[in-house]
């Protein structure tokens, strides 16, 4: 069978056995998959450690037969970021990015802008060049508006208005409408956030336009942590999943 070489992200590793490695990885050209490390354990020669969440690789690996489970036969590393494993906050929202590229990308489907976006923000959270919780809004809002999923914040999702003709200063959030309502508009009680203009202002300059000046944006701590309640509960709820490790990134952020 023909091998196939391509740039690959570790986005999750688990045990299989007592020799080998299944590796969630999305790759640049045919995103995610679902490989086998064949005696990855003790073969320090053929993978000398390398193995790890969130490392950026070189790989080549072989198609399984039927369905059978796609191969590992080399890997060669580009980016370790140790420094992000080996630190529990960067590596809990390294989790979270991660497991929601996982959780929404169909295997074998190609996303290489979802490629560039999440090696930019790994590459970013080891390197920090900006606070972790700034760029995982930025990572959010550029994730879900590449999957047509932006919340709409620049109008009432209900009648419509633009938000800059409306006078109120805080507007409620309806999730399963995908965005703010104004006072007039009626909204769901269950999905039921507030957030004020000048949230809604930073998160419309994170998902759009130049990412160079995105990064250069500064938020007031209330700002920043309204938004983050907001993007935490319209992620998951677009996606129809809430991944597990949201739970474990609150815990230890909040501690």
């Amino acid at each position: 069978m023909p091998h196939i070489q391509n740039p690959a992200i570790v986005l999750r590793r688990r045990d299989y056995g007592d020799f080998d490695l299944i590796l969630t990885v999305l790759t640049e050209d045919h995103g995610v998959c679902t490989l086998i490390a064949k005696a990855a354990k003790k073969s320090t020669k053929r993978f000398p450690g390398i193995l790890e969440p969130f490392a950026g690789l070189r790989i080549v690996y072989r198609r399984g037969r039927g369905n059978g489970m796609a191969v590992l036969e080399e890997a060669t590393l580009d980016r370790a970021l140790g420094g992000v494993r080996s630190d529990v906050v960067k590596a809990a929202y390294a989790g979270y990015w991660s497991e929601l590229v996982a959780l929404w990308l169909e295997e074998g489907q190609a996303r290489p802008d979802i490629y560039r976006l999440l090696a930019y923000a790994l590459a970013a959270l080891g390197e920090g060049r900006l606070p972790d919780a700034v760029l995982s809004l930025l990572f959010q809002m550029r994730f879900i508006g590449q999957e047509g999923l932006q919340p709409v914040l620049e109008r009432c999702a209900c009648c419509q208005t633009a938000v800059a003709e409306i006078s109120q200063q805080r507007f409620c959030v309806d999730l399963r409408r995908g965005g703010v309502v104004c006072a007039h508009c009626p909204t769901e009680r269950e999905h039921h956030l507030q957030v004020t203009k000048g949230t809604l202002k930073q998160l419309l300059w994170l998902a759009g336009g130049d990412l160079q000046q995105a990064v250069r944006l500064r938020f007031a701590p209330g700002v920043l942590a309204e938004a983050t309640t907001f993007l935490e509960a319209f992620v998951p709820y677009h996606i129809g999943r809430i991944p597990k490790s949201l739970a474990f990134l609150r815990q230890v952020r909040d501690h």
